[in-house]
């Protein structure tokens, strides 16, 4: 294999293909529970809208399109998901191509990927939006890179587009704009194409691009950002003090967690080599440098600012996912040849291709040894089939609070308007008759099978206070390949029209 990547560097596109489309068939032969973010894009799925909730809508849109073309299965949630990630690593290709001179880098620093546990399992789990992320972070920097390198019309525009859809795939993407325009201004060509007068055709473009979310954004600012704020201030210290400490280090370690795997691979391959090279510095070197920077330092000021000490990884990635083509660059410009390093660097990274999968169909199928059950395993379709077989009437409206089971159940009935009163501002159109009476479920919590407040509040509100206190039923079902005894329990009501 590494001979083929020395003579035909290009040939990692086609090993991505195939991987991807392993880890399409493998998901389809898991379980067909769904994580929180597959559920969430499973629930979405029903409504083409300028927004849904605390994050830009652009992953929603492509799910949604793809489900009204090809209908609502695992395998349309899936095929989207896997589709975006195949682009990621060819996108990310694309822009280390634009930066390394040699090829066989470029090929190096997009399997590094493979080493980031953040995206090889996370993001093949149950990351959306921030899969979405990358891929217009690549995009938009392979197009300021061009536009510096060699500025067209073309080039200005592309730039544009990547920006508009990097600004629809989450809110955070504005913190690596800001950044790059810092980078641009300190490169060498930076000032002459920043004062461009078809930098004005990038700003249209993007504004064009960004208008409709950005109208409904105006109006609807509590719901993109209030969840996400307060997840960020979640177990805030109180002091001063803790605030300025707490935060930093919590940053400062999220970094080293993300990067130190990388890192270790680089150094175990190239050895001293690597370590030599770090001195290195050119002007795109000194690029990332700025834009490395710059991102730390206004992540920095929000968690000062906001008090913020829960991070989360997720919310690093798309700043570190860089770090590769950085790396590779410090090494070419120390005059490492990829070639002498290519037989001991490939087999990391095809040994994670077999492992991931692996991994995913153990996490299934051995959940005990994990020590707990994932969401793959609780026992939805049984549950939705007994239900319906044992009541003789499928519903005319399915009503959840929290949107894991929303999306879960939407997913066993298709056909059939799914609402999770955890999106308020999501309403479907339902039928409601003796025929069709509405089918509402939760997950109880141990020893508590009470309807959730804000279920019995929508009955209340909605249909009649006398709807308000329905014939509670419970059910328990096994796991899917879980351990004799153990038993995942539901919560259910059939509501009639009196």
């Amino acid at each position: 294999m590494h001979r083929l990547l020395v003579r035909r560097p290009d040939a990692i596109l086609l090993l991505l293909a195939g991987y991807f489309l392993l880890e399409f068939a493998v998901r389809l032969t898991m379980p067909y529970g769904l994580r929180f973010d597959e559920s969430q894009q499973a629930l979405f799925s029903q409504w083409l809208t300028l927004g849904y909730d605390s994050q830009p809508p652009l992953y929603n849109w492509i799910q949604t399109l793809t489900v009204s073309a090809f209908g609502l299965s695992l395998a349309a949630i899936s095929i989207v998901k896997n589709v975006i990630l195949f682009l990621v690593y060819v996108s990310y290709y694309r822009l280390a191509r634009e930066i390394l001179s040699d090829k066989l880098f470029a090929a190096i620093a997009t399997l590094s990927l493979l080493t980031i546990p953040q995206l090889f399992w996370e993001a093949q789990r149950d990351l959306t939006h921030t899969v979405m992320q990358l891929l217009t972070i690549n995009l938009f920097l392979y197009g300021i890179v061009r536009t510096l390198k060699a500025p067209s019309a073309g080039a200005y525009i592309f730039t544009g587009i990547a920006l508009g859809l990097g600004m629809l795939s989450k809110y955070n993407f504005v913190l690596l704009a800001a950044a790059a325009i810092v980078a641009v201004l300190m490169h060498p060509q930076g000032r002459a194409r920043v004062f461009d007068k078809r930098l004005l055709l990038t700003l249209l473009f993007a504004a064009l691009i960004f208008l409709p979310h950005g109208l409904w954004l105006i109006h609807n600012l509590d719901i993109a950002s209030g969840r996400t704020l307060g997840i960020m201030e979640q177990d805030a210290p109180k002091g001063v003090f803790s605030k300025l400490v707490k935060g930093p280090l919590e940053f400062v370690k999220l970094v080293v967690v993300i990067c130190a795997p990388t890192l270790a691979v680089y150094a175990l391959v190239f050895g001293r080599t690597f370590f030599g090279s770090l001195r290195q510095s050119n002007e795109w070197t000194r690029f990332f440098d700025v834009l490395f920077v710059v991102i730390g330092l206004l992540v920095l000021v929000l968690i000062v600012t906001i008090g913020m000490t829960a991070l989360r990884d997720r919310w690093l990635l798309p700043f570190l996912f860089l770090m590769p083509i950085y790396l590779c660059l410090k090494m070419e410009l120390a005059g490492v040849k990829p070639a002498d390093f290519c037989r001991r660097f490939v087999y990391i990274p095809l040994v994670m291709m077999l492992v991931i999968p692996a991994l995913l169909l153990a996490r299934v199928v051995f959940p005990t040894l994990f020590g707990s059950y994932d969401h793959y395993n609780t026992p939805y379709p049984a549950f939705v089939r007994q239900v319906v077989a044992a009541e003789g009437k499928r519903p005319g409206l399915v009503l959840t609070d929290t949107w894991l089971p929303g999306g879960n159940l939407h997913l066993q009935l298709p056909d059939v308007p799914t609402m999770s009163l955890f999106f308020g501002n999501l309403k479907a159109d339902y039928q409601w008759t003796a025929d069709r009476p509405i089918l509402v479920a939760w997950r109880p919590g141990p020893n508590d099978a009470a309807m959730p407040a804000m279920l019995t509040s929508w009955l209340h509100d909605t249909l009649g206070p006398q709807y308000a206190t329905p014939d509670i039923r419970l059910m328990d079902l096994p796991y899917i390949h879980g351990k004799a005894g153990d038993m995942a329990s539901f919560a259910y009501c059939w509501i009639y029209p009196k």
